[in-house]
């Protein structure tokens, strides 16, 4: 059985993100959708709040798709930037947030440096 790529887990938290952040902010884009678009979303509040935390869905599974082409292409050097920038920002977010998924970016991250420092 073959083993599953950090790329490919790191498209499962994209797509994980997503799905829990319509869950929790569905009552703030049930409100974003009976009004404009355009210019809707501030600086502050719940609705910037859950602008950004719906962009990042689509952003990590974009990360998760390019990582799984240097895993498939085996470049290292791009696999052990990935880890270590998805571990310290998993370290840094967890520190700030401990109730929240950044811990499955530590969990990515240490894999693939192991995996690249290995290679």
């Amino acid at each position: 059985m073959k083993r599953r790529s950090a790329g490919f887990w790191l498209q499962v938290v994209g797509i994980g993100h997503g799905a829990i952040g319509a869950v929790i902010y569905r009552d703030v884009f049930a409100d974003m959708a009976h009004r404009s678009l355009v210019n809707s979303v501030p600086d502050r509040g719940d609705r910037a709040a859950a602008f950004w935390f719906m962009a990042a869905a689509p952003a990590l599974w974009m990360g998760g798709r390019l990582l799984r082409s240097a895993e498939e292409h085996k470049d290292i050097p791009a696999q052990r930037a990935a880890g270590a920038v998805l571990t310290a920002v998993g370290v840094t977010g967890t520190a700030a947030m401990p109730k929240s998924g950044f811990p499955a970016l530590v969990g990515i991250g240490g894999l693939l440096l192991r995996r690249s420092l290995r290679g």
